[in-house]
């Protein structure tokens, strides 16, 4: 018995059929592939001398199926479909050509991307593709790998504990020789603050950090100070404090290298730590051992693990 595929077209007439079937035009077919208005239409009379049927009706301003043709168009298209679908699982499973890391542009820009230099010399076979959000990166959205504050109840997802949150007050050395005053709670309290405005901490589910929020804390009750500044996102507010236009709410894993560089200063010794307020890397179950996620997974452990540290100090 004769193989079935022995009476199989070209391939390439195949698409091309396909193409211009699916515009109804010879002229966006040669567009979508990259070639002459004539080349499809001699692939199209190739296949149809092939088959020995019209595929198309022509007209002076477009094509249209036959028959013949529509039966012809449902088969090839599914079949190229299928093809192009497996194909893209099978890359899928072979390897993450690129990474997917979903995370909040705060710490996109703050805590990643200044690390980005040390990521690419440990693992260069790592090819990230960082998407950078707003809100801390949802589950139900499924994502490959995010960093996230916060865990939801996903089965699909494992996670691994990376840091709590710590605020304390930031400025520049700048600003405390000029403002000497700053270095106690009290004298804080007489500068220039600035915080997230009410926007910010109303689009989350977690209650504000903000300058009345964090002096209670510090045992200073129900004292009322009003930021003179208030910003949308918190790099724009880190900025600002970059300035000298005053003292900030800075976040330790945000603002550590800023610290560690001289850049900024902690002008009183006083903070907050937010042990409820967790970060998490997550990624799908079904990619957990990809080698490439295996080495982010480690390389992120090991950055924070003085964040995890200070916690049991």
């Amino acid at each position: 018995m004769q193989h079935e595929l022995t009476n199989l077209p070209s391939l390439t007439a195949l698409r091309t059929f396909e193409a211009a079937a699916r515009h109804c035009s010879f002229k966006q077919a040669a567009g979508e592939l990259c070639v002459t208005q004539a080349a499809v239409s001699r692939q199209i009379r190739q296949l149809e001398e092939r088959l020995g049927v019209n595929l198309f009706l022509r007209s002076h301003r477009r094509v249209d199926l036959t028959e013949q043709g529509r039966q012809l168009f449902h088969t090839v298209n599914r079949s190229l479909v299928d093809i192009a679908t497996t194909a893209r699982e099978i890359q899928s499973d072979s390897s993450l050509n690129h990474l997917n890391l979903y995370a909040t542009s705060s710490f996109s820009r703050l805590w990643l991307v200044p690390r980005l230099s040390q990521l690419r010399r440990a693992h260069p076979e790592i090819h990230l593709h960082l998407i950078s959000v707003e809100e801390s990166p949802a589950m139900a959205d499924k994502f490959d790998a995010g960093i996230t504050l916060g865990l939801e109840d996903n089965a699909g997802y494992q996670s691994d504990f990376l840091f709590s949150e710590k605020v304390f007050p930031v400025c520049t050395p700048a600003f405390i020789e000029a403002n000497p005053a700053a270095c106690t709670l009290e004298g804080l309290m007489q500068q220039p603050l600035l915080e997230l405005d009410a926007k910010f901490w109303n689009a989350k589910w977690w209650s504000a950090v903000d300058w009345p929020f964090w002096l209670d804390q510090q045992g200073l009750g129900a004292k009322a100070v009003t930021a003179e500044m208030s910003f949308s996102h918190f790099p724009m507010l880190l900025d600002a404090v970059l300035q000298d236009v005053g003292v900030g709410l800075g976040w330790c894993h945000l603002v550590q290298n800023l610290l560690d560089e001289g850049q900024l200063i902690r002008p009183v010794r006083e903070s907050y730590s937010a042990p409820s307020r967790k970060h998490y890397f997550v990624c799908r179950n079904d990619l957990v051992d990809k080698p490439e996620i295996k080495l982010l997974r480690r390389w992120l452990l090991e950055q924070t693990a003085i964040f995890r540290t200070e916690e049991l100090i």
